[in-house]
C-alpha cells in the first residue's frame, strides 16, 4: 500500500514523506515543484528517492487532482494534505491566491476522495484557528480568525467536518504551530523567521520589522511530521482535531540568543516591537500524547536549533 501527500516537497510534506519511506512504505508525492526535485537540496529525500513517486500537480487544477488520485486510487490507504501557502506577511498581499490556495485546494482533495471513495484524509491545519486566544490552547477552544490565514485554515477544517458527517469519510484535522529545522533554509523565508534563525545559515544585520514581543511555542519538522503520521496511522480517533506542536512558549529573543551561542558569535539581529502574527501561545497537546502517544523529542529549544545548524552546515558543503 501507498500514502499520497500533497504538497510533499514542502517543509513539513517533504519530512512526513522522509519517514513514512523509512518505514518501507510507497509515498505518492504531488507538488508543482515535482520536476524540480533534483534542485531542491533535500537530501533526505535523496536518500529514499527508490521509494517516491513524484506527480507535478496544482491543487487548484481539479481535472489534474482527480486524475492522479484515480491513477493511484486501488494503491492507496489514504491521503495527507499539506499544500498551503503559510501565514505571513504576503499573505494579505495576495489574498484572492492564497485563500483560494489553502480553501479551494483543500475542498478540490476531499471532493476528489470523496468521489474515488478514499476515506482517510489527514488534513494539516494550524494552530491559527484558535487566533489570539489565551493559551493554552485546547482543540475544544471555539475558532477565531485573527487574520485571513486563519480564516482559511478555518475553512478548510469545516469543509472536512461536513465531508465526514455527511458522506462517512475519515479526515482528521493535524492542527500545527510554528515549525522550523532541516529542509528550509532561512534565506527563503520572512525576515522574522531569519532573524530568529538566520544566523545558522550565515545571515547577518537581519532586521526584522516585529516579532520581539513575542513567545510562541516553535517546532522542530521532525516532531511536526512524526505527530502527523501517528495521527494518520492511527485505526482509529475518537476526537477529529489534534494539536501538534512541542507544546513549550519560548521567547523569541531566548531563540536568537540561543542561536547566537550555538554559531559562537554575536548576531547582528534586530527584532521589531510587537508580535509577528496575533496568536496566542502554547498549544495544549495532551490529547494528541494520550490518544495518540505523540510526544515531541525537541522540547529542549537549544537541542532543536543545534540539529537545525547540523542541516544546514552539511547543506552549504
Amino acid at each position: 500500500m501507498s500514502v499520497l501527500i500533497t504538497g510533499g516537497l514542502g517543509h513539513v510534506g517533504s519530512w512526513v514523506a522522509y519517514l513514512l519511506a523509512k518505514q518501507g512504505k510507497k509515498v505518492i508525492i504531488c507538488d508543482m515543484a515535482a520536476n524540480h526535485f533534483e534542485r531542491m537540496g533535500l537530501n533526505y529525500l535523496e536518500e529514499v528517492r527508490d521509494q517516491l513517486i513524484l506527480e507535478s500537480v496544482d491543487m487548484l487544477d481539479y481535472h489534474s487532482v482527480f486524475e492522479v488520485l484515480l491513477r493511484h486510487r486501488d494503491e492507496l490507504e489514504g491521503v495527507i494534505h499539506s499544500v498551503s501557502v503559510i501565514a505571513g506577511p504576503y499573505f494579505q498581499e495576495h489574498p484572492f491566491k492564497h485563500l483560494s490556495i489553502n480553501a479551494m485546494g483543500t475542498l478540490n482533495v476531499y471532493e476528489t476522495c470523496r468521489i474515488l471513495g478514499i476515506q482517510k484524509v489527514v488534513n494539516m491545519s494550524s494552530g491559527a484557528v484558535y487566533g489570539d486566544a489565551q493559551g493554552p490552547q485546547h482543540e475544544d477552544t471555539p475558532y477565531k480568525a485573527t487574520d485571513l490565514y486563519g480564516a482559511s485554515k478555518i475553512s478548510g477544517e469545516l469543509y472536512g467536518l461536513q465531508y465526514s458527517d455527511t458522506y462517512g469519510m475519515d479526515i482528521r484535522n493535524a492542527r500545527l504551530f510554528f515549525v522550523y529545522g532541516p529542509g528550509k533554509r532561512p534565506s527563503h523565508m520572512h525576515k522574522v523567521y531569519q532573524g530568529l534563525f538566520g544566523p545558522l545559515e550565515g545571515l547577518d544585520n537581519i532586521q526584522a520589522p516585529n516579532g520581539s514581543e513575542q513567545s510562541l511555542d516553535w517546532t522542530h519538522v521532525y516532531d511536526t511530521a512524526s505527530g502527523i503520521i501517528k495521527l494518520f496511522e492511527a485505526e482509529q480517533v475518537t476526537h477529529r482535531n489534534f494539536n501538534i506542536s512541542s507544546g513549550v512558549p519560548v521567547d523569541h529573543l531566548k531563540i536568537v540568543e540561543e542561536v547566537a551561542s550555538v554559531v559562537g558569535k554575536k548576531t547582528n539581529v534586530k527584532l521589531g516591537p510587537g508580535p509577528f502574527v496575533v496568536r496566542g501561545s502554547p498549544l495544549d497537546i495532551s490529547r494528541a500524547r494520550k490518544e495518540l502517544g505523540f510526544e515531541p523529542r525537541f522540547t529542549d529549544i537549544r537541542e532543536g536549533i543545534e540539529d537545525y545548524y547540523k542541516w544546514l552546515q552539511a547543506a552549504q558543503t
